[in-house]
């Protein structure tokens, strides 16, 4: 089969890789979509010293089971998730899967391949979703991941830094949850995604290389706002902290490297304030049940999402657009069938 793999800097291979044997508890499926993710794009850039799989967020399907699977079947339609957590560790045993210590990251290759091999327990069924929308599923996976560490309040006010696509998803859940205020900051150049939060139904858009960001807030929410959830670089933390409420919580999730990932807080602001900082890693991927009934149901439309389409050979093109082009992309997706 054909698989895509990447180095630094933004280089890109095909291969023809050998499928190994099933194993008894394994399903081998036929991937149909892929979405690009930042990671994949920080992978290609400044990640992969040495050639490396690419792609996670995907939807395909079920072409071989292995002799023990009897939850699916060949010709399934199927999600898959990024990770699994195990089950059998002391955290799983405790009830804590989401601080599971033996992950099982099950991708070989990647998802930017004709073909992927997983354990069973890492499928889902599509269900009345096409494949594209069903590769939507893992991000939006990471959106509930924060909303809920965030604890949103009914009635409530949020500020959500970074309009990424998990950004905006967050947008549309805040208020499906029952949030008041919910406004979104970047750079203003994210046109696209613009477009996208002022039909999502955002209270305000602030462009953070126009306008101070903390004296918006303090004129706009005086007494601060309930929640800060962050999907833009750490270095925006301490803006977060400046703006949230006493007592508020401030949720992050996001990855920088070079030094750039070091930041400085005002230990009297957590104390004095008494705020939260809440790290969200969003591994394992957790609420794919809730992630797909969203989707079904276009709380979250997956038409409004999806802004632009690659086949599977122009894999590398899809990246390089992704992240060349953000003032007109929301969320790139592979479409293996165009």
């Amino acid at each position: 089969m054909k698989a895509f793999y990447t180095k630094t800097p933004m280089q890109f291979e095909q291969r023809d890789v050998d499928i190994d044997p099933l194993a008894h508890d394994e399903v081998l499926v036929k991937v149909r979509a892929c979405g690009v993710c930042g990671w994949d794009v920080l992978v290609a850039q400044i990640v992969a010293e040495d050639w490396s799989p690419i792609g996670h967020e995907l939807s395909g399907v079920v072409a071989e089971v292995g002799s023990g699977v009897t939850t699916c079947k060949i010709g399934d339609p199927v999600v898959v998730e990024n990770s699994t957590y195990c089950g059998v560790c002391t955290q799983c045993k405790s009830g804590n899967v989401a601080h599971c210590v033996s992950l099982d990251h099950h991708r070989s290759p990647g998802g930017f391949a004709e073909y992927i091999k997983v354990r069973y327990t890492a499928l889902y069924p599509l269900g009345d979703l096409s494949f594209p929308a069903g590769a939507l599923a893992e991000p939006l996976t990471v959106a509930i991941d924060m909303v809920e560490a965030a604890e949103i309040p009914l009635a409530g006010s949020v500020a959500i830094f970074g309009p990424g696509p998990i950004g905006l998803m967050i947008a549309r859940l805040a208020l499906y949850r029952g949030a008041s205020r919910v406004y979104l900051t970047g750079n203003a150049h994210s046109q696209a995604r613009w477009q996208l939060a002022e039909k999502i139904g955002v209270t305000d858009c602030i462009f953070v290389d126009q306008t101070d960001v903390v004296a918006y807030f303090a004129e706009k929410e005086p007494k601060g706002v309930d929640r800060v959830l962050v999907t833009a670089p750490p270095s925006t933390i301490p803006q977060a902290t400046q703006i949230c409420r006493f007592g508020g919580i401030v949720a992050y999730n996001g990855i920088k490297f070079g030094g750039s990932e070091k930041i400085e807080l005002d230990g009297n602001a957590f104390h004095f304030k008494r705020l939260q900082l809440r790290g969200v890693h969003s591994v394992p991927n957790l609420g794919w049940p809730q992630a797909l009934e969203l989707l079904s149901t276009k709380v979250i439309d997956p038409s409004l999402f999806i802004s632009h389409t690659y086949p599977f050979d122009q894999i590398p093109e899809a990246v390089r657009f992704s992240a060349e082009a953000r003032s007109e992309t929301v969320k790139v997706m592979v479409d293996f069938d165009t």
